[in-house]
């Protein structure tokens, strides 16, 4: 689990919460059940418009990886990699059937078992190409999903504002619960911004670094089996791929 993303949001909410009890208001104040309501629902349901139930399905599964961050690990891919190449050209490619799941990535076990199989290294080199930008495409689209929650949550906060401003207004004969029910319906105005900023934004940006590190991580993939394709010297292709990191 990502300590840092639980870390980040407490001390974010956490500074909230201490500026308006330093300003000397009421915490209670700032717990609204029906403005959470209304910012997270509702900019989820306004998203869901715009979108495809697939594309939804996609970003909840994306979403885990901001608490279950995926692991690229690059110097023991390399460190496969050129394994496989001395071993490659000592025996052959196709003895390397017994370790197309060395890697423990889907990816590499498709490549390596395609390159095995014979296909040509430029046609190899080419369709994995083509596989990583669409796996990054798709993941970028889910990243848009999120990031489109978060541009609607200050517009739905401030609807939420006018929704208590209209109910605050029913109370005009009572200038006490007049004044409380005004304070209440700016918290919505509040919590829109702070989903989108403190939430939804952070999250997706991180999301976006997972996933151009992926990319990168596919290119080494990529360039390490089709460098044991066209039976390429270990020693070279280890120089070649130490600029990935």
């Amino acid at each position: 689990m990502d300590l840092v993303t639980l870390a980040g949001l407490l001390i974010a909410f956490s500074s909230v919460f201490l500026a308006n009890w330093l300003g000397g208001g009421e915490v209670v104040l700032l717990l609204n059940f029906p403005s959470a309501i209304i910012v997270i629902f509702g900019s989820l349901g306004a998203t869901l418009i715009q979108s495809s139930i697939q594309e939804a399905i996609r970003a909840l599964v994306l979403l885990k990886w901001s608490l279950f961050p995926p692991v690229f690990d690059f110097t023991s891919a390399r460190t496969t990699i050129n394994n496989l190449a001395h071993k490659a050209r000592r025996l052959s490619l196709l003895s390397l059937d017994s370790d197309v799941g060395a890697i423990n990535n889907p990816f590499s076990t498709r490549a390596l078992q395609m390159a095995i199989d014979g296909t040509d290294p430029n046609v190899l080199s080419d369709r994995l190409h083509d596989d990583a930008i669409r796996i990054h495409e798709r993941r970028i689209k889910s990243v848009s999903f999120i990031e489109s929650i978060g541009g609607y949550a200050p517009t739905l906060g401030i609807m939420g504002s006018v929704l208590g401003l209209i109910q605050a207004m029913a109370n005009l004969n009572s200038p006490e619960a007049l004044g409380q029910g005004i304070a209440v319906a700016f918290v919505s105005t509040l919590y829109g911004q702070g989903f989108a900023n403190l939430v939804v934004f952070p999250i997706a940006r991180k999301l976006s670094n997972y996933i151009d590190k992926e990319l990168l991580y596919h290119q080494l993939l990529i360039d390490g089996i089709c460098g044991i394709a066209i039976g390429k010297h270990p020693y070279r292709l280890e120089l070649e791929l130490a600029t990935y990191e």
